[in-house]
């Protein structure tokens, strides 16, 4: 029996087929890393082959050689921008990070030798990230597919890698219709609770066909006005985003339907996926400013005031990403609980096994992808790179006790707030943790007393 030959025309076929794949694949991979459906899937892979492979082959831990890099930033008319926000991160999720000084000149130092993606961020511009500099000719860029990063070489303290980068202005996210289709179950069920605080609302069911929203992931609160005279015919507006799903928060949503608010609240998944879900929140915004999101043919009712925010934990990205989105004046007031406004923080906790997050949060941060490459998208998310003196008032409750998300964050976006002039105010507490659930009694009271006050305070 003839065994078939490889011809010389053979061979080359399979040499350029083996060229192609080896181009095409990486490609295909990093491309993969551009599309939603994908990159958090890709990245999870990605973490989890990496985790595997370092426990067979143990990395060396051995300190690297360290470099710097430093630069200027202008905007697209030649002027400097200060206070520029300029870092480089690790695949740990630690960062070296400075700010443009006045001149809009900066320096980073102590960063490990190597090639480094910059990030370059600043209110009002859309970021930047440099993955080879901007006199790069052809190699240098198609390099760049394959290792993105500017070069920091070893010894160059004193000089460093210079990088000049201009920023041009930030594009307005994709505008919302201003009278989005949401559609309410006629049955309302009136629900009690006990505790924390013992209250009673009517709840209903909101949809949004045209985002695919089933029944029973967003819910309306109210009290009956007709029964209770206590509580004004209008209400203030109050969209609750919640860390997991609405239906389970129940005695938080209705203590405050019952102390005068109209509360519509929704629990987005643990995904990161998350943009859908950032366009279902700005869509029920938008129902809320402008007409009974209860009844898509209601006439347009007279609103007591703009329309609120709460947001707790996980689900404070969201909101936090629609409040950036949301032009301002549109939010009256933002009340956050417990948020996670530092994700390259959290990544760094959770890659030194600092921390375990619970209910799925530590595969959440892996699917953005290693900090180091994909820092542009932990940045787009992590919402002390974006105030600005339009932030909306803001009150912070955050927990000493908290276990997830450090109370240091909390604090720290609360100074960041007040250094660009927002209204913003805390209230830290020493138990409770985390969700705040372990508060009772007197405790739980001062919580929802602090939040009505604000947000009646900032109408």
């Amino acid at each position: 029996m003839r065994h078939p030959v490889m011809t010389n025309q053979t061979w080359r076929l399979a040499l350029a087929a083996s060229a192609f794949l080896s181009v095409a694949v990486p490609v295909a991979w990093d491309a993969s890393g551009r599309i939603e459906a994908l990159w958090p899937v890709r990245n999870v892979i990605a973490h989890d082959v990496a985790g595997i492979l370092t426990a067979i082959v143990p990395v060396d831990m051995q300190a690297a050689d360290t470099g710097s890099l430093r630069g200027t930033v202008h905007d697209d008319g030649g002027r400097p921008v200060p206070r520029a926000t300029v870092l480089v991160a690790m695949p740990d999720g630690s960062v070296t990070e400075a700010r443009t000084l006045a001149d809009g000149t900066w320096t980073l130092t102590g960063i490990p030798v190597g090639r480094h993606p910059v990030w370059i961020g600043a209110p009002g511009f859309a970021s930047v990230t440099m993955i080879h500099r901007a006199d790069a000719g052809l190699p240098g860029r198609l390099r760049a597919w394959f290792e993105p990063g500017i070069d920091v070489a070893s010894g160059m303290a004193a000089a460093g890698t210079h990088v000049d980068v201009v920023l041009t202005p930030e594009t307005p996210p994709i505008p919302v219709p201003d009278t989005p289709e949401t559609v309410m179950d006629a049955t309302e069920a009136t629900l009690s609770c006990e505790r924390p605080v013992a209250a009673t609302a009517h709840r209903s069911d909101v949809t949004i066909p045209q985002m695919g929203v089933p029944s029973g992931e967003i819910f309306r609160y109210r009290t009956d006005a007709a029964t209770d005279a206590s509580q004004p015919v209008v209400r203030r507006p109050l969209l609750v985003v919640y860390p997991g799903p609405a239906s389970q928060w129940d005695c938080a949503s209705i203590p405050l339907a019952s102390a005068g608010f109209e509360v519509i609240a929704y629990g987005p998944p643990y995904t990161f996926a998350i943009e859908r879900e950032i366009r279902i929140l700005r869509l029920l915004l938008a129902s809320l400013g402008t007409a009974d999101p209860a009844d898509r043919h209601a006439e347009s009712r007279p609103m007591q005031s703009r329309p609120a925010i709460l947001a707790g934990s996980y689900s404070a990205i969201h909101a936090l990403r629609v409040v950036k989105d949301t032009g301002p004046g549109t939010i009256g007031a933002v009340v956050l609980m417990g948020p996670p406004v530092d994700l390259l923080d959290l990544r760094h906790r959770l890659e030194t096994g600092d921390y375990r997050p619970p209910f799925g949060l530590d595969r959440a941060l892996i699917a953005l992808g290693m900090p180091d490459r994909e820092v542009a998208r932990h940045a787009r998310y992590s919402a002390r790179f974006h105030v600005t003196a339009a932030h909306p008032p803001t009150l912070v409750i955050h927990s000493r006790s908290d276990d997830v998300v450090p109370v240091a964050q909390g604090e720290a976006y609360l100074s960041a707030l007040r250094d660009a002039g927002v209204a913003a105010e805390g209230m830290i507490l020493d138990g409770g943790g985390h969700y705040l659930l372990s508060t009772g009694g007197g405790e739980a009271d001062a919580i929802l007393s602090r939040t009505v006050s604000f947000l009646m305070t900032h109408p």
